[in-house]
């Protein structure tokens, strides 16, 4: 009799973990549609809220070919094979330079070692020595930065057409923004996006300038400690949810599995992302732009499966109108995202209420 029980209990877990597996692939599989039936300019159910796509001027994204982008993503010797392969086969691939930083090298992917350890306590360390190695092999090569993690996807096309209305030589870096000791920043996770007037003045006022930058130590909290660097060197944060207002005001880099997102419940959602989050978190096919870029806590599985939906699949007899985001002015990105008033952190040796093991 107990084995019995206990082979039911068995098949009932069995059970719950596939059930979950499908609902997220499902999940995912019906944002993508979406995403594709917007872009496409094909009409979609309303909703009632009122940022619904129904508002949204719908077009294809036009390739903004002159906007030269390197990513830079963190892996680690165990996740070579398990996660890094699968973003050079799939997003990776549109990449302008495509660059792994780990603690050991491996030349068959191009891994490039900045580190001499390996934990997520590294994770400061590892974005803070892999920026300084972007900057010194490839920092004049490249109009922008993207930092992302093996398990983010990646919608470059996307974020090429975000980035062509800006310009590199600003000092701006993009993302999910968040906040905690009353300091922005944009999630790490989620991945973020720096010009190079921005990289050029992290390297050359922040870096191993302690008063302006933590310093590279374990425990270190990279967006939060990366955010701060910038921020005191004058670089603008600017939340890709108002980056491109004349698409739509939604946020298009996401800090958690998309599939999280879709569920119409507040359960899904994690506590320290709504406390975290300086936005209204919403659920649903309205938690995410149109034009979303980056999802986090993508499996390989998942990047196969939106690389399918998004650049095999074709619906018979849809037409696409191509037509890029206008080109935004210094003046106008300088009134659109202000710099924040962080007169507490432009001297952290002086910082009174800063964050433990900083």
């Amino acid at each position: 009799m107990t084995v019995k029980k206990r082979s039911l209990a068995s098949l009932r877990s069995q059970l719950h973990l596939l059930t979950g597996f499908i609902a997220g692939f499902v999940s995912a599989f019906m944002l993508l549609l979406y995403i594709y039936d917007v872009n496409s300019g094909m009409p979609h159910a309303p909703t009632s809220s009122s940022s619904s796509s129904s508002s949204v001027r719908a077009y294809q994204l036009a390739p903004a070919a002159a906007s030269r982008v390197l990513c830079m993503v963190l892996t680690c010797p165990d996740y070579v094979e398990r996660y890094a392969q699968h973003v050079a086969a799939t997003w990776g691939k549109r990449c302008s330079k495509l660059l792994f930083v780990s603690s050991e090298d491996y030349e068959p992917l191009g891994v490039v070692q900045v580190v001499q350890s390996d934990s997520y306590d590294e994770l400061w360390n590892k974005t803070h020595e892999g920026f300084r190695h972007v900057w010194l092999q490839y920092g004049e090569q490249y109009d922008w930065f993207l930092k992302a993690d093996d398990d983010t996807y990646v919608i470059m096309e996307n974020l090429l057409q975000l980035l062509s209305a800006y310009d590199a030589d600003m000092p701006v870096y993009f993302g999910y923004q968040m906040s905690r000791y009353n300091v922005s920043y944009m999630s790490g996770g989620a991945s973020y996006v720096l010009s190079r007037e921005a990289l050029r003045r992290f390297m050359s006022q922040a870096y191993g300038n302690s008063k302006l930058c933590p310093a590279p130590k374990t425990m270190g909290i990279e967006d939060f400690y990366m955010g701060i660097c910038l921020q005191n060197v004058g670089v603008r944060l600017i939340d890709s949810q108002r980056a491109l207002p004349q698409l739509d005001e939604r946020p298009k880099f996401m800090p958690i599995n998309v599939a999280n997102y879709l569920y119409n419940g507040n359960i899904s959602i994690p506590d320290w992302l709504r406390a975290m989050s300086l936005n209204e978190i919403e659920t649903g096919y309205n938690c995410c732009s149109n034009y979303s870029i980056a999802f986090h806590y993508t499996k390989p599985e998942l990047m196969y499966l939106y690389e399918f939906f998004l650049y095999h699949l074709r619906v018979y007899g849809r037409k696409y109108a191509e037509e890029p985001p206008a080109k935004l002015t210094a003046a106008e990105i300088m009134e659109m995202f202000p710099l924040e008033n962080n007169s507490n952190i432009q001297d952290l040796s002086q910082w009174a209420n800063k964050p433990d093991n900083f």
